[in-house]
């Protein structure tokens, strides 16, 4: 029992070890239709664009008309307390002086409505906005506020402008415990997937599973040693899933989609 016990809190820790990108689809490589991004709750103006990329194949191509601003956003699911970690990579377009973009974001409570955060407000809905015809990436670390359910990320597209946007993270900011020189990066590829899923730089992982997002088991396996491996995913239907990898010490989860379109 108390290695049951001690086995649990182990996997527990190890959870809170290893951030997550917590945003679905963050680099825009999976489209409904060339005007819906997989996973973005709002979209409005977002055009799948193959020529300005960051990285990839895709990225959005958000624009706004002569009058209105347009925004692009995605929910999710954050815990009171703790630290998170925003960034994003963009580039503009713009008419004259117009303004470019800028994120306005809010926290949520569990009943829908909006926690005022003084000490976040200047970061996550800024005064500035952000214009540059090269890449340029914008990153900030807000702390979720008590009663915090949701975090509600936006980027609006302001008149006469246009943003292309790329390689969106959302995830808790978390020490990992190990040096960072004995880490190895871990690539997951490609994502969204089709038939098959690549892992490398594996080599000191011994396992792995994938789950899809009710926590069911899909797929598992054991390593020997190898960095890579190849993952068969023709048996699974389209959607968003989980691979977990583990060792005896660490365990590392990422998002990826199946899309067959």
């Amino acid at each position: 029992m108390k290695r049951a016990i001690s086995f649990v809190l182990l996997l527990a820790l190890e959870q809170i070890l290893f951030p997550q990108n917590l945003i679905v689809n963050p680099g825009f490589e999976s489209w409904g239709k060339t005007t819906k991004p997989t996973g973005w709750s709002t979209a409005v103006n977002c055009l799948k664009d193959s020529s300005t990329i960051k990285t990839g194949n895709y990225s959005c191509r958000h624009s706004a008309n002569t009058s209105t601003t347009k925004n692009i956003g995605q929910i999710v699911d954050v815990v009171p307390g703790k630290k998170y970690t925003l960034s994003f990579i963009y580039k503009t377009e713009t008419t004259g002086t117009e303004h470019g973009c800028r994120i306005w974001c809010d926290w949520v409570d569990n009943e829908e409505n909006n926690i005022t955060d003084a000490t976040a407000k200047l970061i996550l809905q800024p005064s500035d906005y952000m214009k540059s015809n090269t890449w340029e990436q914008f990153s900030a670390e807000v702390i979720a506020p008590p009663g915090a359910y949701h975090f509600d990320l936006e980027v609006r597209t302001y008149q006469n402008s246009i943003t292309y946007l790329d390689d969106f993270v959302f995830e808790e900011s978390v020490a990992t415990g190990y040096p960072e020189e004995t880490l190895s990066e871990i690539i997951i590829y490609p994502n969204p997937a089709r038939d098959y899923l690549i892992i490398s730089n594996i080599q000191n992982m011994q396992y792995a599973d994938i789950q899809n997002l009710t926590g069911k088991t899909k797929w598992s396996s054991k390593f020997h040693g190898e960095s890579e491996s190849v993952i068969p995913v023709t048996g699974l239907a389209e959607g968003i899933y989980i691979i977990r990898l583990r060792n005896k010490n660490k365990s590392l989860s990422r998002k990826f989609i199946i899309n067959r379109d």
